[in-house]
């Protein structure tokens, strides 16, 4: 058996991060933590005692609600934000009559601190601080953001954590946790040298390829999303 010092290594070392990688280090924190924890509990046997973690199945559900809460806010043109990775928004797409009839965009913007952190390089648009400041009303009144202000710092919807207890059927504290947790593995495992392929189900999925980070949204999506847009137009 490995020792936790050389989990660590290899953890670090690991070329890519994918879904199934995220959910496979939660599940071996977890499994961890349970067996540091039984050995404390002399009067419980290791199979009997748990710290309540979820299970990989639960986790993957939990992930599924969350991208399905994306999924619906984006078509509803309504931004939303994930605990310290980015936050998805809508931008006006370049098109020659924009100006009569500005088009939107889905796009995710990368948290510049997170980018800072991990040392990643994101695709610039030119239009996304008036976006922002517009669509997420910037310190309640600013038309302007400055190019290294935190997304956290924005007035913007977080995600919606009574809908996905509601959903999942999981208590507030197991929901807490499990969420703190999945980010928390993406913010220790990202390598700007290494490969990371993270699905949304229903949305599309975020990619780091030699240091740029992008989110690439479904075929799928992308025509749902157009659909939302045609039928805005039809009804002016």
């Amino acid at each position: 058996m490995s020792s936790l010092g050389s989990e660590r290594v290899l953890s670090k070392s690991r070329r890519r991060f994918t879904t199934d990688t995220l959910f496979r280090l939660i599940t071996q924190s977890n499994q961890y933590d349970d067996i540091r924890s039984s050995s404390l509990h002399d009067n419980e046997s290791m199979s009997s005692y748990t710290n309540g973690h979820l299970s990989e199945c639960d986790l993957r559900h939990l992930w599924s609600l969350l991208s399905q809460m994306i999924h619906k806010r984006l078509l509803k043109h309504e931004p939303c934000l994930l605990p310290e990775l980015g936050a998805f928004v809508l931008i006006d797409h370049p098109s020659l009559d924009s100006a009569i009839n500005p088009i939107k965009e889905p796009f995710f913007v990368l948290d510049t601190t997170f980018a800072r952190r991990h040392r990643l390089s994101r695709i610039k648009k030119p239009n996304l601080s008036s976006a922002l400041s517009l669509s997420l009303q910037a310190n309640g009144n600013s038309t302007h953001i400055e190019p290294n202000t935190s997304l956290s710092s924005f007035n913007m919807q977080t995600l919606d954590y009574t809908s996905l207890q509601n959903e999942s059927g999981l208590t507030r504290e197991q929901l807490m946790t499990a969420i703190a947790q999945i980010f928390a593995i993406i913010d220790k495992e990202i390598n700007p040298y290494g490969y990371c392929y993270l699905e949304f189900p229903q949305l599309g999925h975020f990619k780091i390829s030699f240091g740029l980070a992008t989110f690439d949204f479904s075929e799928t999506f992308v025509e749902e999303f157009k659909a939302t847009i045609n039928n805005t137009i039809n009804e002016k």
